[in-house]
């Protein structure tokens, strides 16, 4: 190649040519001149890097926007990659390097690669040891590389910037670093050339941090399969054949990278083995990091590393997190159990998270451990219990939940002094609400303790809470496990209530059948025992579980009986509540009278007792039965006797449902403006006691009300989220009617498009559930809407499949207005013998039902057809028989049009065709 000179006037250590392909560079290193001819390229250029696996997957995403990053362009800060030990930092970087060879002008001058071995004492690699190999790398003559750390880090950077100015771009890549002065002495000076960094630390220098996780499920999953393949070949389809064990596999693997790798490894090792054998093997927690070792690879041997780097404090904390038994654990929780200040807490839960042996939570101060390094952390605490004082940091974690409960509770149960602990209601509830996976799993926890009075203590203060908060399947569990705390512990006091808790979240389970059977058993022991009170309470929510399973009779029977034992042994509460069920199971047989009687006799006891909360539930109870009676003002006094109560006790739950009954009534009244303030009241307070029921409902009911006053936009957003709350809720059927009623609010503002999506995902919600009136009723208004839109092939399409689906129901009174829609669409679409045909037959079926206008517009819209066909007598016939009709219910646009149809043929007049606007049906 021809020498090309470059005169730049820059002092002795910048490059000053090119020759023969290479660089010179020009240094002054310790006090000397030196000169040295570069290679064009380094070697190993990328190429000639560690290789990447051939099995990865996933971080598809991941690796394409860190492989972005170092394009060449602005300057590139350093990429640092952390992760806890396993996670596989090294090959994401491998890969990354990989993905870059693929744009060969990124970096002409090649790669570097150094393993800092940062976390083996035996082998680490301080940055001046590495500098050496590195300017070997760069073809530094060893003669010429200096002693000393800053003279080797000046030329290495004096080297990389004589290559970046002659667009020579060069990779540095810095693996397996456990500290700073790893590090610094070897980052480039100038702006040009690419570096990343892996460490399991998050170590304090200027770069883009990037935290690498453990992989997706499905990847994992990729994983194994891959390794697999690429080991044993195509045939090897253990994976395919059994991807749910696979999956297993991966997620007691904790989707590490290196614990797949183990296991991928262990079954390619024995193309034989069945996945269930490797899961049964990782099954077994205790062992679980025993088996996942192969040849020199372990995963506990990875985590032992970064485990002797802690400090003593770090170690400890990391010994005694294990014990918390939820997923995640707030620095408060942990400070408790480690007997230090929180934050204290908060600062080794800091270092611990940077070593990445803990991860922070979804929220800031919470935080959570991986689960493999759960287990290890685990088995390292067991081996060091007398050590750490485990028995004491239990109790200590006890404790903390039973106060934190506790003083939450004051500010929910009415009549109680609320804590200081909390400063607010709304505090108590959010602390009750993150830490309610703890709090349930804790009362578990402390009867496999031996702590049974604790775990009472705990079921006792958190009953109210999930009770209120719906919170089913908690309650039940929580009320479960208290029964057997309870009848460890011998302490007949806290039996009992444990027994009231249970029957409670049985009822609220709804499970129903083993309710009544257990709630039976119970009360035949407490009848037995001469036990009054507890006999009535059990009669009481059998009686209530069997209203729910719809067998009202013994209903009634089960808690007439339960009246009358509170009435002998005196409970005027309990009493009085009891009536108030039998007045919801006289209700619901229909007979509302003596409803209304139970109501009365219920709250006057009540009110003598001072149960202003069980007077605030036969209120409302007492409201819907006056609504079922047509009474709605007497119904609008006891709502709102019922909400003053409840707002006063703070109820937050039953107020929410008393302000949808309100509204409900007020719009039943007309009174739409002050329904439409109850909803927005209702949905607020659903939201925030998480009743996604009454949130589906309030919004729906706000939608109808909205569109009753003419706001459709807003009543388009009310329908929307009832749709979603409906879907939380589990509600599908629910789900499509609020579609639906979307459907018809954008098809009134006509926006077709958004209306046509409406009616389709309403029509897949009640295909879901096998509601084939529903799914007909909003194909039968897509349909509609396909042809006011003006698309008629796609409506008669639509509106034909509507009425097959409404037929097949066997009601054809419900086919008849997508009859008559298709009519319509017929003939609109120039298929008028079809049209008459199909008109023909929803008349008759209007007719046979006796309503009569709707009959008229079905023969309004044949006469118009048949009249298209020139059938004219056939069309006078229909024609006049509508007019009448139209008058009658004064629906005279419709009169004036059959009129005028009728003259014109009266008259001879040629046919005039088809009125294609929708309102003429």
């Amino acid at each position: 190649m021809s020498s090309l000179e470059h005169s730049t006037g820059e002092p002795k250590n910048s490059v000053t040519n090119v020759i023969s392909g290479g660089l010179f560079l020009n240094a002054v290193i310790q006090g000397r001149d030196i000169s040295v001819e570069l290679p064009r390229e380094i070697s190993p250029a990328l190429a000639g890097l560690p290789p990447g696996s051939a099995s990865f997957s996933g971080r598809r995403d991941e690796l394409r926007h860190l492989t972005h990053s170092l394009a060449p362009g602005e300057r590139v800060l350093p990429l640092l990659i952390s992760g806890l030990p396993g996670v596989g930092k090294t090959e994401i970087v491998l890969q990354i390097a990989g993905n870059a060879e693929r744009n060969p002008e990124w970096f002409a001058g090649g790669a570097l690669f150094t393993d800092m071995q940062g976390y083996d004492e035996a082998r680490y690699v301080t940055a001046e040891q590495s500098l050496a190999g590195l300017l070997r790398a760069l073809a530094i003559p060893p003669e010429h590389i200096p002693n000393g750390l800053e003279e080797r880090s000046r030329l290495f950077r004096a080297t990389l910037a004589a290559y970046a100015t002659q667009g020579r771009r060069i990779l540095l890549i810095i693996d397996n670093a456990s500290s700073i002065d790893q590090v610094l002495p070897l980052l480039p000076s100038d702006a040009v050339n690419a570096v990343m960094i892996t460490s399991r630390d998050n170590l304090d220098l200027n770069a883009r941090r990037h935290s690498l996780k453990v992989l997706p499920s499905t990847a994992s999953v990729d994983l194994l399969q891959s390794m697999l393949k690429n080991t044993n070949g195509v045939h090897d389809t253990r994976v395919e054949e059994d991807t749910d064990t696979a999956r297993e596999i991966a997620r007691l693997c904790g989707n590490l990278p290196l614990a797949l790798q183990i296991c991928g490894a262990l079954l390619a090792d024995f193309p034989g083995r069945p996945l269930t054998s490797m899961k049964t093997s990782l099954s077994r927690a205790h062992s679980r990091l025993g088996h996942l070792e192969r040849d020199t690879r372990t995963v506990t041997a990875a985590f032992d590393v970064s485990y002797q780097r802690l400090t003593e404090d770090q170690a400890r904390l990391l010994r005694l997190i294990p014990i918390n038994p939820g997923v995640d654990v707030s620095s408060g929780a942990v400070a408790r159990l480690a007997a230090i200040e929180e934050s204290t807490a908060d600062r080794l839960l800091q270092d611990l998270a940077r070593a990445h042996l803990v991860e922070p939570g979804e929220t800031w101060g919470r935080w959570r451990l991986h689960d493999l390094i759960r287990l290890y952390a685990e088995g390292l605490g067991r081996e060091r219990s007398v050590d750490d004082r485990r028995d004491r940091a239990l109790d200590q974690l006890l404790e903390y939940y039973v106060q934190g409960a506790h003083a939450a509770s004051t500010h929910l149960t009415p009549n109680l002094t609320p804590s200081r602990y909390f400063r607010r209601r709304t505090d108590a509830i959010r602390w009750l609400q993150a830490e309610r996976a703890n709090l349930v799993l804790t009362v578990g926890l402390a009867v496999k303790a031996g702590r049974y009075e604790a775990s009472c203590a705990l079921a006792s203060e958190l009953n109210f809470f999930l009770q209120q908060y719906r919170y089913a399947d908690d309650f039940f569990a929580v009320a479960y496990t208290a029964i057997t705390a309870a009848n460890k512990s011998g302490n007949k006091l806290l039996e009992d209530e444990a027994v009231n808790n249970f029957q409670k979240a049985l009822t609220q389970l709804k499970s129903l059948e083993n309710a009544i059977k257990g709630l039976t058993t119970a009360a035949s022991i407490f009848s037995e025992s001469g036990d009054l009170r507890n006999e009535a309470a059990t009669l009481n929510q059998v009686g209530n579980a069997l209203r729910f399973a719809g067998r009202l009779k013994e209903a009634a029977t089960f808690l007439t009986a339960s009246a009358e034992l509170y009435r002998e042994s005196k409970d005027r509460t309990l009493e009085g509540l009891a009536l108030a069920s039998l007045g919801e199971i006289l209700n619901t047989a229909g007979k509302t009278g003596e409803a209304v009687d139970a109501y009365s006799d219920s709250l006057e006891l009540l009110q003598q007792t001072g149960d202003f909360h069980g007077m605030g539930l036969v209120l409302g109870n007492l409201g819907l039965t006056r609504r079922q009676m047509n009474q709605p003002e007497e119904a609008l006094c006891a709502f709102r006797s019922a909400l003053t109560i409840f707002q006063d006790n703070g109820s937050r739950s039953e107020e929410g449902d008393t302000l949808n009954n309100l509204g409900m009534t007020l719009r039943e009244l007309g009174k739409y403006r002050e329904a439409i303030t109850c909803y927005s009241h209702a949905t607020k307070i659903a939201r925030e006691t998480n009743d996604h029921s009454l949130e589906g409902s309030s919004l729906a009911d706000l939608g109808d009300c909205l569109q009753s006053i003419s706001r459709p936009e807003e009543a388009i957003e009310a329908f929307r989220g009832a749709a979603r709350a409906f879907e939380n809720a589990g509600d599908i059927q629910s789900k499509g009617r609020a579609l639906h009623s979307e459907g018809i609010t954008f098809t009134q503002l006509e926006r077709y498009r958004e209306a046509v999506e409406a009616y389709s995902e309403a029509e897949r919600a009640f295909r879901i559930i096998g509601d084939g009136a529903g799914e007909g009723m909003s194909l039968s208004n897509r349909g509609a809407t396909l042809r006011s839109w003006g698309r008629f092939s796609e409506s008669v399409e639509v509106l034909t499949t509507a009425v097959h689906i409404l037929s097949q129901e066997g009601d054809t009174e419900l086919a008849a207005p997508a009859i008559l829609q298709l009519g319509g669409s017929l003939a609109t679409a120039g298929r008028s013998e079809e049209a008459a045909q199909a008109l023909a037959r929803a008349a008759e079926i209007f007719a046979r039902a006796g309503d009569r206008l709707e009959e008229a517009k079905a023969r309004l819209a044949r006469g118009m057809a048949l009249r298209s066909l020139g059938r004219f007598d056939e069309a006078a016939i229909d024609l006049s028989r509508t007019i009448p009709v139209f008058r009658e219910e004064g629906d005279t646009g419709r009169a004036t049009m059959a009129r005028i149809q009728l003259a014109d043929i009266l008259k001879g007049s040629p046919s005039t065709g088809w009125d294609q606007s929708p309102s003429a049906q």
